[in-house]
């Protein structure tokens, strides 16, 4: 299992800091998310959530600011693994084919950036139907939403 984590503070109910830790992960082929928060001054905290698909955005922009975005980017002839791309892209979210056919076209061309996680489970649906594909760092500044915050 791989797993990325950010850390971030917010007020906690006794006048200190709640320490929140955050994160995603690809477990069984599956991305998922959970958090959990802490305040070493009254003991509060908890399981805040967790769950399978795309985290919601008090998850994926700590882990961003931490870690960056990555780009998820097709390898090989131009072309190769297009419709099998169009099929895994399908698969992973709720999109028409014209926007398949741009999802696409972005991972063929400049990429798709997401969280670590997100772009490791990409990865490893493409190399599952045969299409080769490589993770690069994003600019700072990359676009990392769409279509990552189709399911939230």
């Amino acid at each position: 299992m791989e797993s990325w984590g950010a850390e971030t503070e917010v007020p906690c109910a006794c006048g200190r800091r709640l320490q929140e830790a955050v994160g995603q992960a690809v477990r069984d082929g599956r991305l998922c998310w959970d958090a959990e928060s802490r305040c070493p001054s009254c003991d509060g905290g908890g399981c805040l959530g967790f769950g399978y698909e795309d985290a919601p955005d008090w998850v994926r922009g700590p882990v961003l600011r931490q870690h960056g975005p990555v780009l998820v980017r097709l390898t090989g002839p131009a072309g190769a693994g297009r419709g099998a791309g169009l099929r895994v892209v399908r698969a992973a979210w709720p999109v028409t084919l014209p926007q398949a056919v741009d999802l696409v076209r972005r991972l063929a061309g400049e990429g798709l950036a997401g969280t670590p996680a997100e772009a490791a489970w990409l990865c490893g649906r493409l190399a599952g139907q045969g299409v080769p594909a490589e993770t690069l760092p994003g600019a700072a500044g990359t676009a990392a939403d769409w279509p990552w915050t189709l399911h939230a």
